[in-house]
């Protein structure tokens, strides 16, 4: 299955159908979570989902309202919910450590809700907002009125429209036409107030794909983002760093409006925008980047990194935080699922930096002296090789990420 994301242009009446069905999933998470809750309690037991969508059928004849809603957005917010407490109930059930923190600090005492995986009561504050609608008859349909391709497969024109259950035909910005057959969509408000939907696919057909038979260690960095072990680098560009002075600026001007006024609503939305966009453009050059190193390699060797770990480096926290090194992992795992690609992961505690004692790539000599990280190039004793700190890491990490694969 693979999900293909549109931006769609609801006017305001279809705004006012879609601002429906979030409230609408809101009202039957919180009134089944409830129930589940005061089962637990009375160690009853945990509703199951044939349970829950039979009460919906009486919930809705006493709130006509949730007519309004298309069915199966209730459905799946009910299936989202069982799910939410199967993993809860597999998962550790235990207190965090901010949980704790917090407890000591205001006094309160514990309880079940509190647990770490417990699912949570939804809010109408929150900026973000989504609803799953699944396909039944024909009623998830894009309508092609203009759309016209390049050769490339590029889009060139648009006046397209998305037909959707209760909502009808909403404007869409058809950028590239989705593959396969489509299974459900998913509605999403975010935080800058745009709609966006996904289509989740089915039956996508494979492309052919070209091998180089190129063999890779990549070493991850906060000034330079990623170094390669052919030798090329790729610059961190620090999205959240170069926004920073304009997120101060509108940080303080809503901090400056009255609560509840019209003005602070606005100034929220201004700094939601700002946010979204550094989230956008860093999401951008990691799916550019994964993508481009994909194609260029057929075997890539990574460190298994951590990177709540490393945040608790006090003065390299927001360093690591704008470099999302988890997100490119991730991406890179799911574009890697090809039968001729493979992903390495490398132990994140094997010595390929100066933190664990690097090795010389070309004898493998341990530099026990090479502690300061303003060090970035050294010469081995032992062979007389000048290395660069990062180069001589990615070097490491293959020739041990090959070492797994014999």
């Amino acid at each position: 299955m693979r999900g293909f994301v549109y931006r769609i242009y609801p006017n305001k009446k279809q705004e006012v159908g879609l601002n429906i069905m979030f409230q609408a999933k809101r009202f039957v998470w919180n009134h089944f979570l409830e129930i589940n809750m005061g089962r637990f309690e009375e160690k009853l037991g945990i509703l199951s989902y044939n349970k829950m969508s039979s009460l919906l059928t009486e919930l809705k004849q006493l709130h006509k309202w949730l007519y309004k809603c298309e069915k199966s957005v209730l459905q799946n917010t009910l299936k989202d919910l069982s799910e939410a407490y199967t993993h809860f109930f597999e998962g550790s059930m235990k207190y965090s450590e901010k949980t704790i923190e917090h407890a000591k600090k205001t006094g309160k005492e514990f309880t079940f809700y509190n647990l770490e995986g417990h699912p949570k009561f939804k809010s109408y504050k929150n900026p973000y907002q989504s609803v799953q609608m699944s396909l039944t008859n024909n009623n998830i349909e894009v309508i092609e009125k203009e759309a016209t391709y390049t050769p490339s497969g590029k889009y060139k024109k648009q006046n397209c429209k998305i037909k959707l259950p209760k909502i009808k035909n909403v404007k869409i910005a058809y950028s590239r036409q989705y593959e396969g057959r489509i299974l459900s969509a998913a509605v999403s408000r975010e935080s800058d107030g745009k709609f966006y939907i996904s289509l989740c696919c089915a039956d996508i057909p494979e492309k052919a794909v070209e091998l180089t038979h190129v063999k890779v260690g990549i070493d991850l960095g906060i000034k330079v983002f990623a170094t390669i072990s052919d030798g090329k680098a790729i610059p961190n560009p620090k999205y959240y760093e170069v926004n920073q002075k304009k997120l101060v600026k509108l940080q303080k001007q809503l901090s400056h409006c009255k609560k509840g006024s019209n003005n602070r609503n606005k100034a929220r939305l201004k700094l939601n925008k700002c946010h979204k966009k550094i989230y956008n453009s860093r999401l951008d050059f990691l799916h550019k980047t994964t993508t481009d190193l994909i194609r260029a390699y057929d075997i890539i060797c990574i460190e298994n990194l951590k990177p709540k770990e490393m945040q608790k480096e006090k003065y390299l926290a927001k360093s690591i935080s704008d470099a999302s090194f988890s997100e490119f992992k991730t991406l890179l795992t799911y574009k890697m699922e090809h039968p001729k690609k493979q992903l390495v992961v490398i132990d994140q505690y094997y010595p390929s930096s100066q933190k664990y004692r690097p090795n010389c790539c070309n004898c493998d000599y341990q530099n026990k002296m090479l502690k300061d990280l303003k060090i970035r190039t050294w010469t081995c004793p032992s062979c007389g090789v000048e290395h660069d700190r990062d180069i001589n890491a990615s070097k490491n990490i293959l020739r041990e990420g090959l070492k797994q694969i014999s």
